[in-house]
């Protein structure tokens, strides 16, 4: 799997979700109001693996030594009282993703090498 992708129907979700499985074969999206939920599929990657990591505020995943980003994914703290309205989730570099949730957040990276 490249990654994991959700159109959400409305922006009013305080907790949407989109990441991978830890198998790394299927995505789990979530939004109360409704959303799509894609995954990215190819049958050439190499060292296939799914890394994440949790924390509060700014959270960096790297990909093992040789892998590069396909995808990133986040998974906030759920359930919360608590409301991100800055929460992003990113590319950082070729083998990173980055994210941020102040109250946290599961930072997902999608790893691995196309042949």
């Amino acid at each position: 799997m490249l990654g994991c992708h959700a159109k959400y129907t409305t922006d009013h979700e305080k907790w949407p979700q989109h990441y991978p499985r830890s198998d790394g074969n299927a995505c789990q999206c979530y939004n109360y109001y409704g959303v799509h939920c894609v995954a990215s599929c190819a049958s050439n990657i190499r060292n296939h693996e799914v890394r994440h990591q949790y924390g509060t505020g700014n959270i960096t995943v790297t990909c093992s030594p040789g892998n590069f980003v396909l995808g990133c994914g986040m998974r906030p703290k759920f359930p919360s009282d608590d409301f991100e309205a800055w929460r992003i989730w990113a590319v950082k570099t070729l083998d990173s993703c980055h994210c941020y949730d102040y109250f946290g957040v599961t930072c997902y990276a999608l790893c691995g090498q196309l042949t």
